[in-house]
Parts: C-alpha cells; structure tokens; sequence
C-alpha cells in the first residue's frame, strides 16, 4: 500500500527536501519581487543624481535595467520650451549659428545691391538721365541708408517680428531671452541689431578685435554659447526640430 500523499509545505528550502514529497523533490522559494497587492518601491532621485536600487534582489539579475540618471529631453519642440534652469537642452551649436550667419549674410548682400539698384534707377530717372543736382542728394540718401542703417534695421526688425533671421529659420533657430526663453522685445532686438548685424556694412563689424571677440565668445561660454550681443541683449540662440 502506497503511504497517502501529504499537503505540500511551502515554506520548505530546496536544501531540505522530504522524503513523502516524491523522492527529494526541489522547488523555487519565495520570488524575490514584491507580492501581490504590495506596490513595488518608487524611485527617488538622492541629491548626489543617482537612483537607488529598489532592495528587492533585482539589481544584477538578466534583464533587470536601473532607471536612466539625469534624463533630458535631447530636443527642443517649441522655443519657448528653453529654461534657464536647463540651459544645455536646445542651446544651438556654434557651428549652426556659423552657418545661419552665413546664410543671412549672403542675402543681405543681395538686398543691400538690389537696393543699390534702386537708388541709382531713381536719382537717374529724377536727374533726365543723370545723376547731378538734386539727384545726387537722392543717390547719397539710398547710399548712406543702405551702408550704415540698412543692416541694423533689417536685422532688427527680423528678430522682433519672426524671432529669427532668414539663416536661422532655414535652420531651424530661434533667438529667445535667456530669462526665459520667451519672444524677444524690441528693445533688446535693437541691442543685438546694433552690436552685430549681417554683413560688414555695419559700423561695428569694423572693429576687428571687437568682431572676432564677439563672435569667438561662444566658444568659451560653455553654459550658454552666447556671443558678447547675446549678452548685451540678454538672448540666447536656440534650435527647434520639429
């Protein structure tokens, strides 16, 4: 007569097998995850940035992945999403800004010789022809507007009316205020316009060690890569990817 069966002991170690459990039978303790109806630990972040393992036997089992530390968004969406508080998410790379300056400066020179073109058309067509008189003070007119107020205004008016330049928005960048990030006013768009505008038509752009200085400082903010007509203005330069 085979002996009855006995109830199975849970609480039995595989190191201890009974004999009327079937000849030494082994089976899995307790898992080591939280029972049920007892939430799992939350992570918390210590001061020092780093997330403490859950003490539940986890850490260093296959297929057991720690929180990510100090997770950023790579990207910005919307400029207005930039935070002084997180000032590296979205900052634009010098080497963009280069490029964008590049951009803005080649259509200025074509607007700056359209409008040359203009200038001349009328003082000719006011002058029967020729360029003398009364015509030649319309012709000094468009020159002086063209060489030294052009590029200001023109800068000016593209930073506070699209918050950005032609460059920058074939790009993808936006000029924001670095208390904030929001739209930038009229007045500080003038600051930047009269510190640093495209082209070499701007009085300023003349003063070669203030040139290079001002443009060369982003390379050495490592915080906010502002140009000195950032920081004068109180703008940064971000990029969006939409």
């Amino acid at each position: 007569m085979q002996p009855p069966s006995q109830p199975f002991d849970h609480g039995r170690t595989p190191e201890d097998p009974s004999p009327q459990s079937g000849g030494g039978v082994r089976f899995d303790p307790a898992p080591p995850y939280p029972a049920p109806g007892h939430p799992a630990p939350a992570y918390q972040q210590d001061p020092r940035g780093r997330y403490p393992a859950p003490d539940h036997g986890l850490q260093g089992r296959q297929g057991y992945y720690p929180p990510p530390r100090n997770w950023l968004p790579p990207t910005l969406t919307d400029p207005g999403q930039w935070s002084p508080a997180q000032p590296q998410v979205g900052l634009a790379d010098p080497g963009m800004r280069f490029a964008a300056r590049a951009i803005d400066t080649l259509a200025f020179v074509i607007l700056w010789f359209l409008m040359m073109m203009l200038g001349t058309g009328i003082s000719v067509a006011l002058g029967g022809g020729e360029i003398e008189g009364g015509a030649s003070n319309v012709f000094m007119v468009f020159a002086v507007f063209n060489f030294f107020l052009m590029p200001v205004v023109v800068e000016w008016l593209q930073v506070r009316m699209w918050g950005r330049s032609i460059g920058k928005m074939l790009l993808g960048l936006w000029v924001v205020r670095s208390d904030g990030g929001g739209r930038v006013t009229a007045g500080r768009a003038l600051v930047r316009a009269l510190l640093y505008a495209p082209g070499h038509t701007n009085p300023v752009n003349w003063l070669l060690p203030w040139s290079l200085t001002n443009v060369l400082w982003s390379l050495r903010d490592k915080t906010l890569r502002q140009c000195l007509h950032d920081k004068a203005a109180g703008t940064v330069v971000v990029q969006v990817r939409r």
